[in-house]
C-alpha cells in the first residue's frame, strides 16, 4: 500500500501568518523607540489581523500542528506582550519612574501566562464558543487602539496613573478564568441573519470610515463585556431578597 505523503507546501501556510505577525511586532517595538506611536500602534493591531488568519488558515487547510501552536504563541508574545507593553511604557507611563516599569511589565507577564495556559488547554476538546479570560491579542488592540487615538505621548503623573491602572485591570482581565464570547466562531460557520448582517455592515462602515473610533469603542467593549455578563450571572444565580412589609400592630 503506498504511503500518502503530506504537502508541506500547504503546512507552511499558517507558519508564515505567524512570522508576519511577529514581523509587525518586531517592527512595532523600533517605531516606539523612535517616537512613532501611532504607526507602532496600528502594527500591533496588523498583527492581530494577521494571528487571526494563521488560524483560519491552519483550520481551512485542514494543517493545524503542535510546531504550529507554539510557533504562534511566542509571536503572539512578541506583537502583544512585549510590543504593546514597551509601547504603553513609552507612550504613557515613562514620566512614573519605575512604577511605569512594573506595570508595564505585568502585561507582559499577564499576556505570557495567559499563552501558555491556552496552549496547555488547546489540547482539551472545547466547543469553542467562549475563551478562559480575555486573548492577549484582544488585549493588545484594545490597549494600542488607545494609543492609535491619541498618539501623543502623555506627559504627567495623573494621566500615567490612568493609564497604569487601566493596563492592570487589562491584566487582570487576561488571566481571568472569566468566559468572553469567540467572535470568530460565532460569525464563521453559521447562517447570517438580519441582526447579523446588520452587525458586520456596522462595523465594516465604522472599520472603512471611522476606524479610530471603532476601534477603540469595540475592543473596549470587548474588554467590558466579560467581566460585565460575569456580574449578570451572578446576580441572576443570586438575586437580592425583596424586604418583607412592616406589619405594623393596630
Amino acid at each position: 500500500m503506498k504511503v500518502k505523503k503530506p504537502h508541506y507546501g500547504v503546512n507552511v501556510l499558517p507558519s508564515l501568518f505567524s512570522l508576519t505577525n511577529l514581523f509587525f511586532g518586531f517592527m512595532s517595538v523600533l517605531l516606539t523607540f523612535q517616537g512613532r506611536y501611532r504607526p507602532a500602534a496600528v502594527l500591533i493591531i496588523i498583527a492581530a489581523l494577521m494571528d487571526g488568519l494563521d488560524g483560519l488558515v491552519a483550520r481551512a487547510t485542514h494543517t493545524p500542528s503542535d510546531f504550529g501552536i507554539e510557533l504562534d504563541s511566542l509571536a503572539d508574545a512578541v506583537s502583544f506582550g512585549l510590543a504593546t507593553s514597551v509601547l504603553l511604557y513609552y507612550w504613557g507611563m515613562a514620566m512614573a519612574g519605575p512604577p511605569a516599569v512594573f506595570f508595564s511589565f505585568v502585561f507582559l507577564t499577564a499576556g505570557v501566562l495567559r499563552l501558555a495556559r491556552y496552549n496547555v488547554r488547546s489540547k482539551v476538546p472545547s466547543d469553542r464558543k467562549h475563551y478562559q479570560g480575555l486573548t492577549v491579542p484582544s488585549a493588545a488592540i484594545a490597549m494600542a487602539s488607545i494609543v492609535n487615538f491619541h498618539p501623543i505621548p502623555l506627559a504627567t503623573r495623573g494621566s500615567g496613573f490612568l493609564v497604569a491602572v487601566l493596563t492592570l485591570i487589562v491584566s487582570l482581565c487576561m488571566v481571568s478564568t472569566i468566559p468572553y464570547r469567540n467572535f470568530i466562531k460565532a460569525f464563521i460557520g453559521h447562517r447570517i441573519d438580519i441582526r447579523t448582517a446588520l452587525i458586520v455592515s456596522v462595523s465594516l462602515f465604522g472599520v472603512l470610515f471611522y476606524p479610530r473610533y471603532f476601534l477603540l469603542l469595540f475592543f473596549g467593549l470587548n474588554v467590558l463585556s466579560g467581566p460585565t455578563v460575569a456580574l449578570f450571572r451572578v446576580l441572576k444565580k443570586h438575586p437580592r431578597k425583596k424586604a418583607e412589609p412592616k406589619v405594623i400592630p393596630s
